[in-house]
């Protein structure tokens, strides 16, 4: 789903109160935020819960600008696991996560995805998640960061380069 069906159904939502829309909306973007959350280093079950609660947010404040619904969804979510992780203690080291129940991204593929994003700043890590474990587009990750698009496209061939040369053939 690109941006501009995301904010029809939204808008659709707000202007109509069709919860179809809302509903498929949820579908195509759930999935993609817990991915998003899990590659940020959550677990599973908070992944999960950062999900229904960014969604629950979400509803409460996209109709006043349904502009960019999945910006502000991403937002949302970062902003809540930062929050979750003032809260808490130091995250869980990723060599003792529980390999996934036959859901989401194999463990293997994860725990070298993060060993890799670690050496990167938080913004360069949201960048390069969005763009390349969850497929969103350029413009989409220029909406949630606020930043230029053309920025966001530089920035992200420019930190590809870098992991590359830094990690060799395969980032």
């Amino acid at each position: 789903m690109d941006s501009a069906e995301a904010t029809s159904l939204i808008h659709r939502y707000c202007n109509t109160a069709d919860e179809r829309a809302f509903n498929r909306f949820y579908r195509e973007q759930a999935e993609k935020l817990w991915r998003f959350l899990v590659a940020r280093g959550c677990d599973r079950e908070l992944a999960y819960d950062l999900v229904a609660e960014a969604f629950s947010r979400f509803i409460q404040v996209v109709c006043r600008d349904p502009s960019s619904p999945k910006a502000l969804l991403y937002r949302i979510a970062i902003n809540l696991h930062i929050d979750h992780l003032r809260r808490k203690k130091p995250a869980q080291d990723i060599d003792t996560l529980a390999e996934p129940a036959g859901e989401g991204p194999d463990l293997e593929q994860l725990v070298h995805t993060r060993q890799i994003l670690s050496t990167l700043g938080e913004s360069e890590q949201n960048l390069l998640l969005m763009r390349y474990w969850v497929g969103m587009t350029y413009r989409e990750i220029a909406e949630v960061l606020e930043r230029p698009e053309g920025t966001i496209r530089r920035q992200s061939m420019e930190l590809l380069r870098q992991l590359q040369a830094r990690w060799g053939e395969e980032p």
